[in-house]
């Protein structure tokens, strides 16, 4: 197994078709979109990836973007796309990315949001809720989003916990 961090600019086609099959694996009910392109909702600044023999078995995008935390601003990496190949699930390779995101994070937070299913892994790696939701801005139309539905999670000492979160964008 290697791993690699990947800036979004030296993405290859060759690279990026690996990874759109792997997110489409690792989110059916997305399938159909990932298949199309590697990212959800805002494109990642780098790829952090786990390939077996040069194939991606697990993945997370890393966004780095400034946030407002209360009357604050804070720069955090933004993380999403997190996944593992269903096959090579169970065998600790998330733990392993998330390791080694600690040592590469390009900020000096990391933050993400995610289902309360899952929440429990984020826990286990070091991340601590912050708030039940954030705020965050359609940047084609500019209105405004308030969603509850998923933690706000933050990976760093220090994070200024309980104010409202603004991602000033769409989430990873």
């Amino acid at each position: 197994m290697t791993i690699a961090m990947i800036p979004e600019t030296e993405l290859t086609e060759a690279e990026d078709q690996p990874l759109r099959e792997l997110l489409a694996k690792a989110f059916p009910g997305r399938a159909d979109h990932f298949r199309q392109q590697s990212w959800w909702l805002a494109r990642p600044q780098w790829r952090l990836i786990l390939s077996d023999g040069g194939v991606p078995v697990a993945h997370l995008g890393i966004e780095r973007r400034r946030i407002g935390v209360g009357d604050e601003d804070l720069y955090v990496a933004g993380v999403g796309h997190v996944c593992t190949d269903p096959a090579y699930r169970g065998r600790g390779l998330g733990v392993e990315l998330m390791a080694h995101l600690r040592e590469v994070l390009p900020a000096p937070f990391g933050f993400l949001t995610c289902s309360r299913a899952v929440q429990g892994f984020y826990e286990a790696a070091g991340w601590v809720e912050v708030a039940p939701g954030v705020t965050m801005t359609n940047v084609y139309t500019g209105e405004k989003i308030t969603a509850y539905t998923h933690p706000a999670m933050v990976l760093g000492d220090g994070f200024p916990a309980g104010r409202p979160i603004d991602l000033r964008g769409l989430p990873w």
